[in-house]
């Protein structure tokens, strides 16, 4: 998160009243404009108030205005006692760019963030980090295809509780995520009809569940397995039934092979 704002503004230089030459159009209604200027080279445009700062009484970010970092990086939106609080928009110079909700300084509230490779997350923040319900979509083509998407609840920036990923390709899961991870109950539905319930650890099958097969150039369709997985296969004790000729194998599985009944 490359959002941090400057919580109290200790670099005051000077105050000047901005009634000309200034067009931005988010200050346009704004009659009481004024610029502050600090000395790390960022600056203020906007309204004011007198706040008390160090036994100092000086003029105060308060109101609608524009704060420009010294990198280029800008905030546009509303503020209190020198902080952003309220709507506002943010602007990382490589392109990362927050829209919703501040409190105190910080992101906290509503808002949609715009990554610069192109991932967007529209949801719930609790100071600066994702917290509660929220949905990402996902665009850069890397662990996840472009579109790709993920609904549910947040904690601490991660997938956190119950939540429904999507992938491109039709493949979903519904259930419960651990720090961005597939882990505890869930439902996975794989594009070739097949149907998952149970258990997961690391973002694989592990524990117990059912697969309901629907591929018929294995199985035939309905052919089930109930029982223990391990990354991914099944192993451990459990029970296939084939309804192509009715067979039951039922007792050790290892590494999706039946090795004793």
């Amino acid at each position: 998160m490359k959002i941090n704002f400057i919580t109290v503004v200790t670099f005051y230089l000077f105050s000047s009243p901005l009634m000309a030459n200034f067009n931005d159009a988010f200050l346009e209604d704004v009659i009481d404009i004024t610029q502050l200027e600090f000395s790390d080279g960022s600056f203020y445009q906007g309204q004011v108030s007198e706040c008390l700062l160090d036994l100092i009484v000086i003029s105060c970010m308060h109101g609608k205005g524009v704060y420009t970092f010294k990198t280029g990086s800008k905030y546009t939106g509303k503020f209190s006692n020198n902080k952003p609080n309220g709507q506002g928009f943010f602007r990382h110079t490589d392109g990362q760019s927050y829209e919703g909700d501040f409190q105190d300084g910080m992101i906290d509230g509503y808002g949609v963030m715009i990554y610069p490779n192109g991932i967007r997350y529209e949801g719930n923040y609790k100071k600066n980090k994702r917290e509660g319900f929220g949905i990402m979509v996902f665009r850069d083509a890397g662990i996840y295809q472009e579109n790709s998407r993920y609904e549910g609840q947040w904690k601490n920036d991660r997938a956190n509780g119950f939540g429904f990923f999507k992938y491109v390709n039709g493949q979903s899961y519904t259930g419960n995520f651990e720090d961005g991870i597939m882990s505890g109950d869930g439902i996975m539905m794989y594009p070739d009809g097949r149907r998952y319930e149970g258990e997961f650890l690391n973002n694989q099958r592990n524990g117990y569940g059912v697969m309901i097969y629907q591929d018929e150039s294995k199985y035939q369709e309905g052919s089930r397995y109930e029982g223990e997985w391990l990354n991914d296969m099944r192993h451990g004790n459990g029970e296939m039934i084939y309804l192509n000729d009715g067979r039951r194998l039922k007792g050790l599985f290892k590494e999706n092979a039946f090795i004793d009944s």
